[in-house]
């Protein structure tokens, strides 16, 4: 599986707020872009921030590894951080909506541990607790991405996120606008070949 270009260089050298969102059906996709996304920031001594699932979490560890890097060394380092999907979700949700200063809070210090264990200062973040939101509270997924928004601005970082879509899905009809529009870039399904 590989990622067509000019969609693969937004995954290598995205710029300072820029915030990409990839729709996927295969799962191996996925693993192999967030990989990509985050083994050049190690790489280029820039710090990760990897907000996953942890069955995606433990993939992408596997596939870093297979790249040659110590995982847990840039772990150690401050590097990279990695955090659960699902009990960040439960640490800033209040009545079915994000709460603000909740999220923000507990996404910037990952935000200063990371940029503190870069090299260079820069930040990419990986996100997908959107994706476990959409399908069943899609305007707390929408306030999720205004806020994701909010922090890309104070922060400068770059962010990554994606969003499965079954495989008789169109993303055009499945994949509502205000969530398309809460992006500077989609990288659409046909991207994977």
């Amino acid at each position: 599986m590989r990622i067509q270009p000019p969609w693969k260089d937004l995954l290598v050298e995205p710029l300072a707020r820029d915030h990409v969102v990839q729709l996927y059906r295969d799962e191996r996709f996925l693993i192999e872009a967030v990989a990509l996304f985050t083994g050049i920031a190690l790489g280029k001594g820039e710090g990760v921030v990897l907000v996953a699932t942890l069955a995606h979490a433990e993939s992408i560890h596997r596939r870093l590894e297979a790249n040659g890097f110590c995982v847990e060394d840039v772990q150690h380092w401050g590097q990279l951080t990695v955090l659960d999907a699902a009990d960040m979700l439960s640490g800033f949700m209040m009545n079915d909506m994000p709460d603000p200063v909740l999220f923000k809070t507990m996404i910037g210090t990952a935000l200063q541990k990371a940029a503190a264990g870069s090299r260079n200062g820069r930040v990419r973040v990986y996100g997908e607790m959107v994706n476990l939101l959409w399908r069943r509270n899609l305007a707390a997924a929408a306030r999720l991405e205004t806020l994701w928004n909010d922090v890309i601005a104070s922060h400068s970082i770059s962010l990554f996120c994606a969003y499965h879509v079954d495989g008789g899905e169109s993303e055009r009809r499945y994949f509502p606008s205000d969530l398309r529009a809460a992006h500077s870039h989609l990288i659409p399904v046909e991207a994977c070949i």
